[in-house]
């Protein structure tokens, strides 16, 4: 009875087994590779977006500047300030007030007309503020009459105060207010080329905030940003994650020039003074993202920024991995449909050989009797049902051969047993006769 569970169970399970690794086998590879090669495509395409994106913010942050720096340069040759900037830059000169009036006219005109200027003012060449605008709303804490020469963005021009064509951009900056700042200051000089003073633009970096977190394309976890040479945020995050989640800051705007970020990607950037893509790292959340980290060198303190591109890995490669998890299924449904079919199978080829194995041990006992199951054997012309029938015909001829002995036999045993009566009676009359005789 053991042998004929492992008889059964073997040959069966060997089937399936072959079943499953014929079905299965390829059709796993073939999903294995080609999710593979769908997530390392689509993993490269999510990278080289990011990169497009940062590329182009790049670009654009780098001419938005070039053009605050030009419109400085702009100003400081217009014929009000080559005509009117040394006379306002002299108290003692008749005009001075009215070349005040005029500066600071010209000056008020182009705040009002590109908007992107905060605050303007004029220092003559002792680097005293002589004219002053300001845009309506802002809070300036500079005044006519400062001395703003030990000031970078006046202390840098000055030191080039010969070159007709200088314009500088520092770095941005806490301001003596407290107040992020980043300024452009270009060279004046008089008709007579003669240097007459620097004109100073603050510049509203509002633009700069908008154009950054705009993230179109970038899905709902993507995002970019702008860190300074000193790790420090120039641009706000999008997430509240230092506000809500670490409770650090009332408001996201506190986290500029004072929070420190070093993840792998900006710091990689800066150490090697390039642009830098990284597959996965972890953000400032300890979140796992897709990045593109862009070395910029726009201002002219020789100060790099690190313009961020970033998108959660997890939503980056959303599609193959989906896809991936459907793929999983649809193998595991195929199993389970060959391993059906395939024991189905198995078992239209093994329950005939089991029977004609329990048959031939019965017959090896010497069991003959007419097997309850033949009405069970397989029709058709394959070699299992032909070898069934062959093997039922072979037990039934010893059969008939082993009942046919046993009629013979019985046969023999009855003349046997005629011949021995009749020899008693031949006895008998033998006796009788001797003693006639005698």
């Amino acid at each position: 009875e053991g042998r004929k569970r492992r008889l059964k169970f073997g040959i069966k399970q060997k089937l399936l087994i072959y079943f499953l690794m014929v079905a299965i086998i390829p059709l796993v590879g073939v999903t294995i590779y080609s999710t593979l090669s769908l997530n390392q495509s689509y993993e490269n395409d999510r990278i080289d977006q990011l990169f497009a994106t940062g590329v182009n913010k790049a670009e654009y942050i780098e001419g938005w500047f070039f053009e605050r720096k030009g419109d400085t340069n702009l100003l400081s040759k217009s014929s009000a300030f080559t005509q009117y900037a040394a006379i306002a830059g002299d108290p003692s000169h008749p005009d001075n007030i009215e070349a005040i009036d005029r500066l600071e006219y010209e000056m008020n005109n182009m705040i009002e007309v590109y908007g992107t200027y905060s605050e303007m003012y004029f220092v003559n060449t002792s680097g005293i503020i002589v004219a002053q605008s300001v845009q309506a709303g802002w809070t300036s804490v500079l005044q006519k009459g400062d001395d703003e020469s030990a000031d970078e963005t006046i202390s840098d021009p000055a030191s080039h105060s010969i070159d007709v064509d200088y314009t500088f951009l520092n770095d941005f900056h806490i301001g003596e207010g407290g107040e992020i700042q980043i300024l452009s200051s270009s060279v004046v000089h008089d008709e007579g080329s003669s240097y007459a003073g620097i004109i100073a633009f603050h510049i509203d970096t509002t633009t700069i905030h908008g154009i950054m977190h705009e993230t179109e394309g970038l899905g709902v976890s993507g995002e970019t940003y702008l860190i300074n040479a000193d790790l420090l945020w120039l641009t706000t995050s999008k997430f509240d994650y230092y506000t809500t989640e670490t409770g650090k800051y009332v408001t996201i705007e506190g986290t500029l020039m004072i929070e420190a970020i070093s993840t792998t990607g900006i710091v990689e950037s800066l150490a090697a003074q390039a642009n830098v893509r990284k597959r996965s790292n972890a953000d400032y959340r300890g979140i796992a993202v897709m990045g593109s980290y862009h070395y910029l060198q726009i201002n002219d303190d020789g100060r790099p920024w690190i313009l961020v591109a970033e998108i959660d890995v997890s939503e980056a490669l959303s599609v193959p991995n989906n896809l991936m998890t459907v793929s999983i299924w649809i193998v595991v449904i195929i199993a389970i449909i060959v391993a059906i079919l395939g024991y189905v199978i198995a078992k239209r080829f093994t329950d005939p050989i089991i029977r004609l194995n329990t048959t031939a041990k019965k017959v090896a006992e010497g069991d003959l009797t007419k097997d309850k199951t033949d009405g069970k054997e397989r029709k058709g012309n394959d070699e299992i049902a032909v070898l069934t029938r062959s093997f039922t015909t072979m037990t039934d001829n010893i059969r008939d051969i082993i009942t046919s002995s046993q009629s013979a036999s019985i046969n023999v045993s009855n003349i046997a047993t005629e011949l021995a009566a009749s020899s008693s009676e031949v006895n008998a009359a033998a006796e009788e006769i001797a003693s006639t005789t005698q």
